[in-house]
């Protein structure tokens, strides 16, 4: 796999019609639900019961819109790894690697859509460890579990954009500093604007990062286009592509290559965060709407795009590597941006897992400017960060290492687990009529695929660490040597 990089004062309720109410959920050691409305979703969705909201003047939770939302997925979407996606074409072919990003990202709409309707049924999960409990009914081992699976998959992430960002930077200087300085510099700017505690505020800067992010994948493809020989060409090179995965592809290449796209598009584990944050949960489905027609849009156009320029034998990840200097240093520019918003909000989706276990539902701590709130919040994000920087500069393999938790987690989160959801959720009537069929045959599915991401993935991961150090490609502990590219004039 490819460097890329997973909530009183005042009552209101919310509601979506009448409905015939259910008992209350019984999940131990859950956040209590003080007061509730009952109300039911549309005719597909099962009634559930709702929680209080706060609406109190200080730090807001469950205020987040649709919109809001929408932008918070594509903060978490629309990243550097984006411009990893041509590696997956170099590997698997234009077709391959198309049909792979069609399939993938389409079983992502479907299983984020029964993540919804799952948190829809128990509004007291408020992130994916809560998921997880309820899904082992009640049961604490469940939460515990997948905590240690977000905690690790996210903290691997923020030391992955520590990573990037020094790489960044290093690509538009030159080298001219120890890759570890930059690394940093960039990790204390991340912990710093990492103090924002609700998502509302974070939807916004999210915008942002967004937006540097659509502005760096433009220049990748103009770029591309109109520089002439990509960066690293040298005279009488042929540059050659593949329809299908060229011949030699290993095992381990193809299931690295599929693993990138897969990892690109599983973005589950943050999800449960921002529809446990919403005021109308109910209008989920228009913010995934947005965010996976952006999603399919760029990571195939660019993929192919700049696949089509590099080919097998020039291809980089990020592929702003491949450009010439007076683009490449440009677009590494505007990933910087990405880089430290995108770190950020994977830091608050773990430190709220965190605090929403010390201070519960209706503690003033979450909802009032307190000495005791503020300072748990900031040693748990410094923490976190410590944590993250650590193990993005200590693991040589830094890379494979972030493979290999995607795999043991991420297969989980983005299909396991759902499918669980749906069978959980349909008890008693998964066989009625044509579309439960349907949906029983594709969970089926679902369920062999992320066991098939989890063993493969597991496999892959591992054999690549071997063959990285076989192959010399390790590097040492806290670097100082140059990681960025050196780009050609």
């Amino acid at each position: 796999m490819s460097d890329l990089e997973k909530q009183h004062s005042r009552h209101s309720t919310r509601s979506t019609g009448g409905g015939t109410p259910l008992a209350p959920t019984k999940s131990r050691d859950l956040i209590p639900i003080e007061k509730r409305t009952l109300s039911n979703k549309p005719d597909d969705v099962d009634p559930v019961i709702w929680m209080e909201e706060s609406s109190v003047v200080g730090i807001k939770e469950r205020k987040l819109s649709w919109w809001e939302a929408a932008a918070l997925l594509l903060t978490e979407y629309v990243v550097l790894a984006i411009l990893a996606f041509p590696y997956s074409f170099q590997v698997l072919g234009y077709a391959g690697a198309t049909i792979a990003t069609v399939i993938i990202g389409l079983s992502t709409y479907y299983t984020s859509l029964v993540l919804w309707r799952f948190c829809l049924a128990h509004p007291e999960v408020r992130d994916i460890a809560d998921a997880a409990q309820v899904l082992c009914g009640g049961r604490r081992i469940g939460w515990y579990l997948a905590f240690i699976g977000l905690a690790l998959n996210n903290w691997f992430i923020m030391g992955l954009h520590s990573v990037a960002g020094a790489t960044a930077i290093q690509t538009i200087r030159g080298g001219k500093e120890a890759t570890i300085v930059w690394a940093v510099a960039i990790t204390a700017i991340m912990w710093l604007l990492s103090n924002l505690r609700d998502f509302s505020s974070m939807s916004k800067v999210g915008l942002l990062a967004s937006s540097t992010m659509f502005v760096c994948v433009i220049l990748v493809l103009v770029g591309h286009g109109v520089q002439g020989e990509p960066s690293g060409y040298t005279p009488g090179l042929t540059i050659t592509h593949s329809v299908w995965a060229a011949p030699g592809t290993t095992f381990v290449q193809g299931v690295n290559a599929l693993l990138n796209i897969v990892y690109t598009f599983i973005g589950h584990a943050l999800i449960p965060s921002f529809i446990g944050d919403m005021e109308h949960p109910e209008q989920f489905p228009k913010s995934l709407a947005v965010s996976m027609a952006a999603e399919m849009l760029l990571f195939t156009i660019t993929g192919a795009v700049v696949y089509h320029y590099t080919g097998i034998e020039l291809t980089t990840a990020p592929a702003y590597g491949s450009l010439r200097a007076r683009f490449g240093k440009v677009a590494a520019g505007f990933v910087l941006p990405t880089i430290i918003i995108v770190g950020i909000l994977y830091s608050l989706v773990t430190s709220r897992a965190i605090f929403f276990q010390i201070f519960r539902e209706g503690s003033r701590h979450r909802h009032e400017h307190t000495v005791v709130g503020w300072g748990t919040w900031i040693a748990i994000v410094f923490g976190g960060w410590v944590i993250s920087f650590i193990v993005g500069e200590a693991i040589p393999f830094f890379s494979d290492m972030l493979s290999l938790i995607s795999s043991l987690f991420d297969s989980w989160f983005g299909y396991i687990m759902w499918a669980m959801a749906w069978f959980q959720m349909n008890k008693g009537r998964r066989l009625d009529g044509p579309r439960q069929i349907a949906e029983f045959v594709l969970n089926i599915l679902i369920l062999i695929t992320g066991f098939f991401f989890f063993g493969a993935g597991t496999y892959a991961s591992v054999q690549s660490i071997i063959n990285s150090y076989h192959a010399g490609n390790v590097k040492s502990p806290f670097t100082r040597a140059n990681t960025g590219f050196i780009l050609d004039h």
